[in-house]
């Protein structure tokens, strides 16, 4: 940060330097208006500044007015061409605010982020920076607050907002993130408005799949996945096993029974991975203990792991109806048929593969009104094209050749993935942009818990923190990462003998606590790995141009699922009105 005596060195070099300019000037325009004359020209010296201040005749006496003329010229442009100097100056390297300047988040502006976006994305290898449009250039941040230059992310980087709700969590970031998207995006949502918003824009772009199985659009189900595909590996399995243990575990709980039921859950996916079984035949095995037929198949390809899993339930029977309740319990979700059979083979409807996802600009839309168990099929999907598209990158050279973005609105309620934090660093390694999108901080620690939330914090490398955030603990960690300056102040005494007056310097907060829960809508902090703190306003989609045509397409989308909506609680009506 820029301190007091930063800035008063830099008026003073301003002064000088503006002084000599305004001199050789001067001299400049008055030597060529003597030489137009046919005049001789005095040399340029400090003796002949200092005679052209105190008697410009004496130095120009032969040519006065041609003289002037030519001094006032050179003069005006010097003077226009100081201002704009100054002004660039104040405007890469000063903030009133103090925080960041433009200079210090230079890595993120138009040139700097369209040279990155070359280096990521394959077709954009080769192209001119300045032919690059603003859309290929990164995530857009917003603008930098006091010069109002556009800010990007890379698709490199990796992303944390933290936001309360009516902030413009769906408007300045999920929305104009998922329009920008130049490949694959993947995007969950508990609310149908940023699916309204963005679905004819990202049909218009490729293939869009949408995964509502609580019908949060109330869309006709188009498509299904085949879950249990992700019973291929061990590693895999363990996996999709976890993501519904998960919805059953708490800090509180004794990890036995959820490890437990895990290990069965895994053997049991194992299982029917082997055999082509179906996940209502892996809900049969789980409802009877009695069943041998998953432990028959296990025997038969993997005899390690049939072994593990029929010492863990061959126990006391008190035990064992523990473990498969707590098995049960965690497959809750997929009792209801809606659910159900989004992930059971359907020939009449097309097959969702995330490993050719990855590679198209198609749009996935999980969406999910609440947490729960239901809410595990949601994290299991969007954790299969999480590892579907990192071993696509891996065979791309390490990184996929167009990135693919996560727009994870309400990830903490409705994708639950529970290692989220450790893949962060890794997703972004690998040409996958996550961006998750809390209401709080300790949303996020309630899903993650207190070490997992601190882990994704840190693997962000870019957070964006907006208004309305009341967390009194958060704002005041961030009140001290935003940090200090300096401030002179000055103090007057007074005695017999007269009065002096003396000054000192003082170190002060830049922004308190309560300033930083009291940001206005539409602005926000920025912050962004080896940079300080800045200060953005935020670009609603409303607001760009490039997107005018979102609103009467929102509008149809939005008019289309009510009368959904309509049709699907009359269809119920009628149904009541004829048992």
């Amino acid at each position: 940060m820029m301190t007091e005596s930063d800035r008063n060195w830099l008026a003073g070099g301003i002064g000088t330097g503006g002084a000599v300019i305004l001199a050789a000037s001067t001299w400049s325009g008055a030597a060529l208006g003597a030489l137009v004359t046919g005049q001789d020209v005095v040399g340029l010296s400090p003796l002949t500044v200092l005679r052209m201040v105190r008697d410009w005749s004496s130095v120009w006496g032969a040519s006065p007015v041609a003289s002037g003329i030519g001094a006032l010229i050179f003069d005006l442009a010097a003077i226009a061409l100081l201002v704009w100097g100054i002004r660039l100056a104040l405007r890469w390297f000063y903030n009133p605010l103090h925080l960041a300047t433009l200079h210090q988040v230079r890595d993120l502006t138009p040139k700097h982020a369209a040279i990155t976006a070359t280096r990521l994305r394959r077709s954009l290898k080769g192209t001119e920076p300045k032919q690059i449009e603003p859309r290929d250039r990164g995530v857009l941040l917003g603008d930098h607050m006091t010069s109002c230059v556009e800010l990007r992310g890379s698709d490199e980087d990796t992303y944390v907002a933290i936001m309360a709700p009516r902030a413009g969590k769906s408007t300045a970031l999920a929305i104009p993130i998922a329009m920008e998207a130049p490949g694959a995006l993947l995007l969950t949502s508990n609310k149908a408005d940023v699916y309204a918003a963005t679905y004819s824009d990202r049909r218009r772009a490729g293939s869009t799949w949408v995964f509502d199985t609580q019908a949060v659009a109330q869309t006709e189900r188009a498509m299904w996945w085949d879950m249990l595909a992700e019973g291929e590996t061990p590693e895999r399995a363990e996996r999709l096993a976890s993501h519904f243990t998960n919805q059953i575990s708490s800090e509180a709980a004794d990890p036995f029974w959820s490890q437990s039921a895990n290990d069965l859950l895994v053997g049991f996916f194992r299982a029917a991975w082997h055999d082509g079984a179906s996940i209502k035949d892996v809900m049969k095995w789980v409802a009877d203990p009695q069943e041998k037929a998953p432990l028959r198949i296990l025997y038969q390809h993997e005899p390690v792991l049939a072994e593990q899993v029929e010492g863990s339930i061959a126990i006391a029977e008190e035990t064992q109806s523990g473990i498969y309740q707590n098995a049960r319990t965690a497959l809750s979700g997929l009792r209801d048929e809606q659910v159900l059979t989004w992930v059971m083979p359907d020939q009449h409807r097309d097959r969702f593969d995330p490993e050719e996802f990855s590679l198209t600009r198609d749009t996935l839309y999980l969406l999910s009104k609440k947490g729960g168990t239901a809410s595990a099929v949601v994290a299991a999907l969007a954790d299969a094209v999480f590892t579907a598209a990192s071993e696509t990158g891996e065979r791309h050279g390490g990184r996929l050749p167009e990135p693919m973005r996560a727009v994870l609105d309400e990830a903490a309620n409705i994708c639950k993935i529970g290692d989220l934090p450790d893949l962060y660093s890794h997703l972004g390694s690998r040409g996958i942009t996550p961006y998750v999108i809390l209401q709080s901080y300790r949303q996020g620690v309630k899903a993650w818990g207190e070490v997992g939330m601190d882990a994704m914090w840190g693997a962000a490398t870019k957070k964006i923190i907006g208004a309305g955030v009341d967390d009194p603990k958060f704002v005041s960690d961030i009140a001290t990462l935003i940090g200090q300056h300096t401030v002179h102040r000055g103090s007057y005494s007074k005695s017999r003998d007269g009065g002096s007056k003396s000054w000192s310097e003082q170190r002060e907060q830049i922004r308190e606590a309560a300033d930083v829960r009291a940001m206005s809508k539409g602005t926000a902090l920025l912050l962004s790995t080896g940079m300080p703190i800045a200060q953005i306003r935020l670009r609603p989609w409303y607001l760009e141009d490039s997107m005018k045509h979102i609103g009467p397409e929102k509008d149809y989308e939005e008019y289309a699922i009510t009368k959904r909506a309509i049709a699907a609680h009359d269809a119920r009506k009628a149904a009541r009105s004829a048992r």
